[in-house]
């Protein structure tokens, strides 16, 4: 489907009485300015920062201290604006707020460093784009969107001559096209989903963003079409893939972290605001998808509940079992909500309960890495659709609930609506409470107290706060107070020992407390040699770690949470089964460690000496995690689990190990530089008593959701 000639309502409706949309013939005229930006939109900017009205005024007061916006800021070109996404990124931002803070305020020294800055990297660059493989080409688009995006607001000043803007024109036809087309074109040749749905979006919003610019016909309609109907994840029916009930898309990379799922809501919303300001709405495209999208990850975000269906693609297997805690209720980044709120909560009065949530808890709007932000200056309509303050104080949290661990206290309580951030208070043994943490621009209702001492009793309350103010403090009961302990011996057969040939000896420790602890530290090469996992040091094929473990008889099942783990660096820990303690004995194991810690893997070695074959679970899991090994005859099966309750099957193989075996807890630095320790706190863990036949008692929960 190609761009179409579409009718405008509302506030914008007479700039397209004067001016001609985008069409099908090679002499159509754009709207100009028109990326993010009409020229209506840039004279109520000003018009309300000159009356000093809310909540203008309060986001223009955050704009110009902000340092990407000052007149003496320095671009960093280079001939290759692939080298550095990131610097190209945030010179592009300092055009636009210059760019923006010129408009407002008149003050000519803005417009002409971003003049400075768009001339600079013309002049500078002189090749397409390129990085390092995977993103030869691909996430560069995000500075090329934003540069064009710029580019537009700053065409209205005077001093920024023909040349010049021919000069940028050339840049973005010789060098920036060829890359997106590229990307868009073959994947840089992967599989179609291999890329997720922000990369996709990164390349649409630079098509229609340069097409403008350069009055491209062919390229602003190229991103129209892959937005509508292109085959990868940034395609929007596939970045938002599935429906629910409720008007709630399921996003792409919901099931990989937050930050990344807002990123993508952003880089659409851009895209389709510039073509909105070319007459062609992709804002309603398939029922208003887009929305569906947002309300989904906004909803997620102000810490409430959503449904959620496994999500994997065709190359990496990523198999995201569950949506992703990583990054959920921040905040301090991703300022894309006002867009958002405003176009479809205010221009087009459709229901955005959540989306209108998130850009109340933001507003005013800051700036970030990725995205302009400031959108209560640059996007709000109207005052009394965005007030600011927002709303009232919100009201006092409830639920609260104390968790007591080794040297640590989990506390958690309910979702407060309108809070963007809490204060935590702390009793010691039924003193008075003081303030010992300020949760600033979250949502998420959980605070893990680590500055505790073993043995001593703590009680908790919790104040919900927002720009209007704070709350009363939660109500004391027995729920909120736990009392930490210092972890021990190791119970009633349970042992420790290295695994291979350490630099450093590992220990292991216990407690009673949640369910059972066990501390387990261990230095050590890696589990599984070649062929073993991503991160795995070890050449020899054999395993090198620390492991704490008892023997058993016949079928067995062992489950734990990993709850944190501690150390500088950590190559992989888990669960274990083993055929004894030779580090080249057969086993099967379960463990998260690979990429960052987030790729949990189920690894199996069938024979004496032989390698480690894998199989990749929930490839974005986050702390803490629930893992759990089952053996039924020779048939060893691994699964995980984000609660507990909901178990999701990792793998399954069957190997001859004896019928009395060693199970436990594996843990390992991949160290082996300066030899250092991890210390894996696993809780939860079932079952820890285990009879004269090798069955367990089981525990009170351990075993609830039992696959």
């Amino acid at each position: 489907m190609h761009a179409v000639k579409q009718s405008r309502v509302g506030i914008v409706s007479l700039v397209f009485m004067l001016a001609c949309v985008v069409s099908e013939t090679a002499n159509a005229q754009f709207v100009h300015p028109g990326g993010l930006h009409t020229q209506v939109d840039l004279d109520r900017m000003k018009t309300q920062v000159a009356a000093g009205a809310h909540p203008w005024i309060d986001d223009w007061s955050l704009l110009i201290v902000d340092p990407l916006a000052q007149s003496t800021y320095t671009a960093a070109p280079r001939a290759n604006l692939g080298a550095n996404r990131q610097r190209a990124d945030q010179d592009a931002h300092a055009a636009y707020l210059n760019a923006i803070r010129w408009y407002i305020s008149g003050d000519t020294t803005h417009a002409d460093a971003a003049v400075r800055i768009l001339n600079a990297w013309s002049a500078a660059v002189s090749q397409v784009p390129t990085a390092a493989p995977p993103d030869v080409y691909g996430l560069q688009a995000i500075p090329i969107q934003d540069f064009a995006l710029a580019a537009e607001v700053l065409r209205l000043y005077p001093g920024w001559s023909p040349t010049d803007i021919t000069a940028f024109k050339n840049m973005q036809s010789n060098y920036f096209y060829p890359a997106v087309n590229e990307f868009l074109t073959n994947h840089n040749g992967y599989c179609i989903s291999y890329y997720w749905a922000n990369w996709d979006a990164a390349n649409i919003g630079a098509l229609i963003a340069m097409g403008v610019f350069n009055d491209n016909v062919a390229w602003f309609n190229q991103g129209v079409d892959y937005y509508q109907s292109g085959a990868g994840n940034g395609a929007i029916m596939n970045a938002v893939y599935f429906l629910w009930s409720g008007n709630l898309g399921q996003w792409n990379e919901a099931g990989r972290d937050q930050e990344h799922d807002q990123l993508g809501v952003g880089l659409l919303g851009y895209a389709a605001q510039t073509a909105w300001n070319q007459g062609v709405d992709l804002f309603g495209f398939a029922g208003n998808r887009l929305l569906a999208g947002a309300e989904y990850t906004a909803r997620y975000n102000a810490a409430r509940d959503v449904p959620y269906k496994t999500y994997n693609n065709c190359g990496d297997n990523v198999r995201q079992f569950w949506i992703s805690t990583n990054g959920r209720g921040r905040l301090d980044d991703r300022p894309v909500w006002e867009l958002i709120y405003n176009h479809y909560g205010v221009l087009q009065g459709l229901n955005t309960p959540n989306s209108k949530a998130l850009a109340e808890l933001m507003r005013p709007e800051h700036g970030s890495i990725d995205h302009f932000g400031y959108g209560t200056l640059t996007f709000t309509l109207n005052a009394a659709a965005s007030p600011n303050p927002p709303g009232p104080a919100p009201e006092a949290p409830t639920d609260v609930k104390a968790t007591a661990a080794v040297g640590r206290v989990y506390v958690s309580w309910s979702t407060v609506a309108k809070a963007n951030g809490f204060i935590v208070l702390r009793s010691t043994n039924g003193g008075a409470y003081e303030t010992i943490a300020t949760l600033n621009q979250t949502t998420l209702t959980e605070y893990t107290d680590t500055t505790v001492t073993n043995g001593v009793t703590y009680s908790y309350a919790i104040q919900a706060k927002n720009q209007s103010g704070t709350s009363a403090s939660s109500k004391a009961c027995a729920a909120t107070s736990a009392t930490p302990m210092a972890a021990g011996a190791l119970p009633t057969g349970w042992l420790n020992a290295d695994i291979g040939t350490v630099q450093t000896a590992g220990s292991a420790q216990y407690a009673t407390v949640t369910n059972n602890t066990l501390l387990v530290s261990g230095q050590g090469s890696g589990i599984g040699g070649v062929g073993g996992s991503y991160l795995s040091t070890n050449p020899s094929g054999s395993d090198t770690f620390g492991f704490v473990y008892r023997q058993v008889t016949g079928d067995f099942t062992l489950t734990a949470r990993l709850a944190s783990v501690s150390g500088a660096k950590m190559s992989n820990t888990g669960l274990m089964m083993r055929a004894g303690l030779s580090s080249e004995d057969p086993a099967v194991t379960l463990v998260l460690g690979s990429l960052g810690r987030r790729i949990a893997e189920m690894g199996v070695r069938s024979s004496a000496g032989g390698p480690m074959t894998w199989t990749t679970g929930n490839e974005y899991t986050t702390m803490p995690a629930w893992f759990r090994l089952r053996r039924a005859g020779n048939v060893f099966t691994a699964y995980q689990s984000s609660d507990g309750i909901s178990w999701f099957t990792v793998g399954t193989s069957t190997i001859a190990l004896p019928s009395t075996y060693y199970v436990g807890l594996a843990a390992c630095s991949g160290d082996v530089t300066n030899n250092t320790i991890e210390t894996s706190s696993f809780d939860n863990v079932s079952p820890i008593k285990v009879n004269a036949t090798g069955a367990g008692d089981q525990g009170a929960a351990s075993q609830q959701g039992s696959p």
